[in-house]
C-alpha cells in the first residue's frame, strides 16, 4: 500500500493524539502514587508502548520506521499534553488530592487499630515471655558454663604419654612409596 509522506506524518499525528489518551492514564497512577519508582516505572512503560505503537503504525503504513512517522507520532502526543491535557490537570490533582487524603485517613484508621491489638497482644503474653526469659536464664547457668578453667588440665590428667599404651581400637598402617 502506498501512502505520500503528508498523509504518512497526519495519520502518525493523529495515532499520537489517540496515545495521548495513554499518557493521561499513566499520569494519573502518577499524581496519586507520588513516589520516585512509580514515576519511573510509569515514564518506562509509556515509552515501550509508544515505540511499540509507532513500530506497529509504521508496519501498517509501509513496513518501513520513517523519520516523519516518528516526529509526527511525537508532534501528537506533545500536541494532546500541551491541549486537552492541560484542560485535565486540575480536576486529576483534586481527585487525587481526594484519593491520597482518604487513604491517608484508612491508613490511619488501620495503624490505630492494629497499634490497639498488637498493645493488648504484648500485655497479654508478657507472663509468657517472662516465664520463657526465666527458663532461658536457668538454662544458661547450668548448660552455658565455661568446659574448663585455665588452671585444669582436661585431658590426659594422668600424663599417659606413650601413644597406644592403653588404646584399643588402633589402626596400624604402613605407607610406602610407589615406584
Amino acid at each position: 500500500m502506498y501512502v505520500s509522506i503528508p498523509d504518512c506524518f497526519m495519520f502518525a499525528f493523529l495515532a499520537g493524539l489517540i496515545f495521548g489518551l495513554v499518557y493521561e492514564g499513566l499520569r494519573i497512577v502518577r499524581i496519586v502514587l507520588p513516589a520516585r519508582i512509580v514515576v519511573f516505572l510509569c515514564d518506562v512503560a509509556f515509552f515501550i508502548a509508544s515505540a511499540f505503537a509507532v513500530c506497529k503504525l509504521s508496519e501498517f503504513l509501509g513496513n518501513y520506521i520513517r523519520l516523519y512517522t516518528v516526529i509526527g507520532f511525537a508532534a501528537g502526543v506533545f500536541a494532546y499534553i500541551a491541549t486537552f491535557g492541560r484542560l485535565f490537570n486540575r480536576p486529576e490533582n483534586a481527585i487525587a488530592r481526594f484519593i491520597r487524603k482518604t487513604a491517608g485517613k484508612i491508613a490511619k484508621k488501620i495503624g490505630g487499630v492494629s497499634k490497639k491489638f498488637l498493645g493488648e497482644f504484648a500485655q497479654k503474653s508478657r507472663a509468657g515471655f517472662g516465664k520463657i526469659h526465666e527458663y532461658y536464664g536457668k538454662f544458661a547457668e547450668t548448660h552455658l558454663k565455661p568446659l574448663h578453667s585455665g588452671k585444669k588440665k582436661m585431658y590426659n590428667i594422668k600424663g599417659n604419654n606413650n601413644i597406644g599404651e592403653r588404646e584399643n581400637n588402633v589402626i596400624k598402617v604402613q605407607i610406602r612409596k610407589s615406584s
